[in-house]
């Protein structure tokens, strides 16, 4: 309820900032003529009165709208609870943007020895922080008009969270919520030492109804055994027209980002442990067919010159093909040059016992099976290059945990399939923290922690430092 419409709030705001970085520049660039026209005398001995086309300064869009969207990523995980409400905070943020805006703007200039007007870039700096103010004015005066019709929320439950949930409240109550009171059967003296408004119990619910005006009633549960009391009371509320809530402590999960979703009209209450942004997951695939593409224009040198080299050095295919589990356990065919002996996998069991990593994956440093020219193209990770064709397939992903071999997944604990509910990927935290450096444990979390934090922004972090990664051949083997 209160974050969805925060989120809400801060992605109008994040437009809003955008749209005022797009205009200052016309407005700037006006106000700067008009004042030369106005005042050309008096200060043509410190302003040039030469400009450039407006178009010639269109880069500063290049550095002030990537830097609101950062701002943006940066703060849209804050709890809104803690967001900056105030003015003089929102302020400080505004001048914390400009700022960066100036630094980089400055920065640039000199590095590409650009002509730029000073007086230009300091009223277009001065007329997006007008525009950024008035906008946090109008906010704050919407909210504050929103405030004259408090909401007034009953919250009912037989569990102490009923208290704690209604603190939870008062922290928005900038926001026009307030708490009118509980409706509980437990024992005030026990459960509520701060001595919260406790109007009755849950059989009392009709009455207190009658004698208070109630706006919203969210329900706290403590087992499943709650729902049968919070049907009657949801009925009551429901012919009376009051909106209800519930609160969904009681069901277990730990990991889990709870939803409601719909099938025609039937709703499911939906607890899913992996990311579902369906815009980002859209951009993430939209970014592997580009990424791909041009990973695969790149590397048309290696593929003329790597599969002749692989067949002058030894016998055998120039690409290996190995069957590996994706997304949820699908098998798929996994494409790589080929770096060891045809036939490797047949005399796999003969070193088996001179494995050097804990659990089901076998790695080791000085793997027989592997070709002098295959250590190569492992160090570099040239070998991994035709594995662009398994993400424009949609099997694989740029970035994502590695893929597994079926075998291996066999010997999984359960709280390593987990891994197996994202698309596997080229990269990953595994291979910008060390790669074979790190045991199997460890390598494990890095994918579920990848997989609880995922964000687009997270993803080019990775990309970009998986180029130096691979440049200086940290933990290939």
């Amino acid at each position: 309820m209160i974050e969805k419409k925060e989120k809400y709030h801060t992605r109008l705001l994040l437009i809003f900032d955008m749209a005022a970085a797009i205009v200052a520049l016309p407005l700037a660039y006006y106000a700067r003529n008009h004042l030369y026209d106005l005042f050309g005398e008096m200060i043509s001995s410190i302003v040039n009165p030469v400009l450039y086309p407006l178009q010639s300064y269109f880069w500063f869009y290049l550095i002030s709208l990537p830097v609101f969207l950062l701002f943006y990523y940066y703060n849209r995980n804050i709890r809104p609870a803690y967001r900056f409400r105030n003015l003089p905070r929102k302020l400080l943020v505004i001048g914390e943007k400009i700022l960066v805006v100036a630094f980089i703007t400055g920065f640039v200039s000199f590095l590409f020895k650009l002509e730029v007007s000073r007086t230009l870039v300091l009223l277009y700096l001065s007329v997006i922080v007008l525009l950024l103010v008035l906008t946090r004015v109008i906010f704050i005066l919407t909210h504050k008009g929103a405030r004259n019709g408090y909401r007034r929320i009953l919250v009912v439950g037989n569990s102490p969270q009923v208290f704690k949930v209604g603190e939870k409240i008062r922290l928005y109550s900038d926001r026009g919520y307030t708490v009118l009171g509980y409706v509980t059967n437990q024992d005030p003296a026990a459960h509520n030492p701060v001595g919260e408004q406790i109007l009755g119990d849950t059989e009392d619910f009709k009455d207190v109804l009658s004698r208070n005006v109630v706006d919203q009633v969210i329900f706290v549960g403590s087992s499943k055994s709650d729902l049968k009391i919070f049907e009657q009371i949801m009925l009551i509320c429901e012919e009376q027209g009051i909106l209800t809530r519930l609160s969904l402590d009681f069901f277990p999960h730990v990991i889990s980002k709870t939803s409601l979703d719909f099938i025609e009209n039937q709703p499911f209450l939906t607890f899913s442990p992996v990311p579902e942004q369906a815009f980002a997951l859209m951009f993430k695939r939209m970014i592997d067919i580009v990424g791909a593409t041009v990973g695969l224009v790149l590397s048309i040198p290696f593929f003329l010159v790597t599969p002749l080299l692989i067949k002058l050095s030894s016998r055998g295919p120039v690409i290996y093909k190995q069957v590996r589990c994706g997304l949820y356990g699908r098998k798929f065919v996994l494409y790589k040059f080929r770096s060891m002996i045809d036939g490797a996998e047949d005399v796999l069991w003969e070193i088996k016992h001179l494995n050097e990593m804990n659990g089901p994956t076998f790695k080791m440093r000085n793997d027989p099976r592997i070709t002098p020219l295959g250590r190569f193209l492992r160090k570099t990770s040239i070998d991994e290059l035709p594995q662009f064709y398994n993400v424009l397939k949609g099997e694989m992903s740029l970035v994502g945990p590695r893929a597994p071999l079926p075998e291996e997944v066999r010997e999984y604990r359960p709280w390593q399939k987990r891994r197996l509910s994202v698309k596997p990927g080229i990269s990953c935290l595994w291979q910008i923290s060390g790669r074979n450096e790190i045991d199997f444990d460890e390598w494990m979390k890095l994918d579920l922690e990848y997989i609880d934090k995922w964000s687009l922004w997270l993803d080019f972090k990775i990309l970009l430092l998986t180029i130096p990664t691979v440049i200086f051949c940290r933990g290939a083997r």
